[in-house]
């Protein structure tokens, strides 16, 4: 199954929001663990700009710090602080108006924090046992295509693209899928960016690519189809772009291929055969990506089983 690149979930807004020129041009370059710890102290003041630029320095840096997931997490209240700034934004997901400067890029400065806990084993089953993921489904399900809501969209899609990080952990898919994760998914599969439509299937893909994901979502003739339904759109999708995302096509052929491994799944395919992976619709991209490729054969291989 392929790996999507950090970039592709992480760093959507770079080219698409500004940061204020103060913050921009006071981010040290390589700062120690002692800054950090510092930093992550300033979240907790409540002047907003020395927050704001914590905030900053804080996601600029997140990669290069294993520890940091564990400061923020251990830390007093620091995490029941960012959540609460996330609720914040809540009541301005119905409507792209905001109530104050930058509330979007903080908030989404925190998703990328979050992103950062949910990829870490440790501080991703306290995640987890804290049922946090509910504070992002919101986020996922907002019904308006704003830029600024689409990069909150993609900052909560990231946090949950992050607990499915290889080798993906059998028991944090089982507990998505009971949360009703793919369910949350369908929002940024119908009307989100391609960039969120990509990290949807991505974990759609992850949870397929499991025992546990793969039974759940084929056990009952409803998943089945609501999971066909949402790939089939994502087909419809690419024959719509000029130039169609070759990651994207690679998650959902690899997405069907794990559901052929399953034999209802496979009736289930023959009668509802996702004609445009058998004809020259994606010819060029097939030619580009080998992978794709040997998914689609195996695809193949795998129908004509009994």
């Amino acid at each position: 199954m392929v790996n999507l690149p950090d970039s592709l979930y992480e760093d959507y807004t770079i080219s698409r929001v500004n940061l204020p020129s103060a913050l921009a041009s006071t981010v040290p370059p390589s700062p120690d663990i002692r800054m950090i710890i510092k930093w992550v102290d300033d979240l907790h003041n409540n002047i907003p700009s020395t927050f704001d630029f914590a905030l900053q320095n804080l996601t600029i840096h997140r990669k290069n710090f294993e520890i940091l997931p564990r400061l923020l997490w251990k830390s007093h209240f620091t995490v029941a602080m960012l959540l609460q700034e996330i609720l914040k934004i809540y009541p301005h997901t119905s409507r792209p108006v905001y109530s104050q400067n930058w509330m979007h890029l903080r908030v989404y400065n925190i998703l990328l924090l979050f992103q950062c806990i949910t990829h870490y084993p440790e501080t991703r089953n306290c995640f987890l046992k804290a049922d946090m993921q509910y504070y992002f489904y919101t986020l996922m399900d907002i019904n308006l295509t704003d830029t600024r809501l689409e990069c909150l969209r993609l900052g909560a899609l990231g946090v949950i693209a992050h607990m499915l990080s290889p080798p993906v952990d059998p028991a944090v898919v089982c507990y998505l899928v009971n949360t009703s994760c793919l369910q949350h998914c369908t929002k940024a599969i119908d009307i989100g960016s391609t960039e969120s439509k990509t990290i949807a299937v991505f974990i759609i893909n992850k949870i397929l690519s499991t025992g546990e994901g793969l039974q759940y979502c084929c056990v009952l003739p409803d998943r089945f189809f609501f999971i066909d339904g949402l790939l089939k759109r994502q087909l419809m999708y690419l024959t719509t772009m000029a130039r169609p995302c070759p990651s994207l096509f690679n998650l959902l052929v690899g997405c069907y291929t794990s559901l052929s491994y399953k034999p209802r799944a496979r009736r289930g395919l023959r009668r509802y055969l996702p004609d445009m992976l058998f004809n020259n619709t994606f010819a060029s991209l097939l030619a580009a990506d080998p992978a794709a490729e040997r998914n689609r054969r195996e695809l193949i291989k795998n129908l004509e089983m009994k």
